[in-house]
């Protein structure tokens, strides 16, 4: 698949998109120049050469197979740490719902922001703050067959069925950011954590899940995810301590299925 200049679809939805043939890394480029870019720009592509995942993992995908899209949300007032820490949630709750108006119907989130399908990988988020505001970067797997993907656990919009034309990534790009923004929009005048549980939480597949959670400098945590505290974080209730519950703010998250 070629990219797809004018990207008309896109461009309706956001006044401030640019679209590279190549970049190393969305984020990185758009973390380097967050003091000058206005609010909500947008870089994208369909080659990125040294994208990173979560936990500094590495992303990559052949050329033009993969939708890689970085979002600078600005900071406006003072940073609240709270409301920061749901900007993530926000954004995988974006593309799931993205994702969906392209066709593919069962998909939705792992926590934090894993975008699954029948519990293989179709699009991961990485959010990094910067002094002027987050940087929301978000990677999806197009028109990836079988062999071009990176692990056996993940997935395409073509595996699941969606047509792979010229257009894809124009319009996966525009559902994404129409979705992306208006959820923006929501969050930035949320006072009510209550507020944001409700549209996070239904999207989340890893409720009421038994769990393994990897958490960096910690022991492995086995539990039930049982919902989001005002944060934001995984409430797991672990056997240890007894009847325990443990509120996670960073790790990774295995579901797990017990015959």
């Amino acid at each position: 698949m070629t990219s797809p200049p004018p990207l008309t679809q896109s461009r309706a939805v956001s006044p401030d998109l640019e679209w590279r043939e190549s970049c190393p890394s969305t984020n990185s480029d758009l973390v380097a120049r967050a003091a000058q870019l206005p609010d909500l720009a947008v870089l994208a592509t369909a080659d990125q050469t040294a994208g990173r995942g979560r936990l500094g993992r590495v992303w990559s995908a052949p050329r033009g197979s993969a939708l890689a899209v970085s979002v600078l949300v600005r900071h406006t007032g003072a940073r609240e740490p709270r409301r920061l820490g749901w900007l993530p949630l926000v954004a995988g709750v974006a593309m799931a719902r993205a994702v969906r108006r392209l066709g593919v119907d069962d998909a939705g989130l792992k926590w934090p922001n894993d975008v699954l399908v029948d519990g293989a990988k179709l699009s991961g988020i990485l959010t990094e703050l910067t002094d002027h505001g987050v940087v929301v970067g978000a990677g999806l797997n197009l028109s990836m067959s079988h062999d071009d993907l990176p692990v056996p656990t993940a997935t395409s919009l073509a595996l699941q069925g969606v047509p792979s034309d010229a257009a894809l990534a124009d319009r996966a790009l525009a559902a994404y950011l129409r979705e992306l923004f208006a959820l923006v929009a929501e969050w930035r005048t949320v006072d009510d954590p209550a507020v944001l549980r409700a549209v996070v939480e239904p999207e989340l597949q890893t409720l009421g899940r038994a769990v393994r959670v990897d958490r960096p400098g910690l022991p492995p945590l086995l539990g039930t995810a049982e919902g989001l505290d005002d944060d934001g974080r995984l409430r797991v209730r672990s056997a240890e301590p007894v009847d325990g519950l443990v509120a996670v703010a960073a790790g990774d998250v295995t579901h797990l299925r017990y015959e």
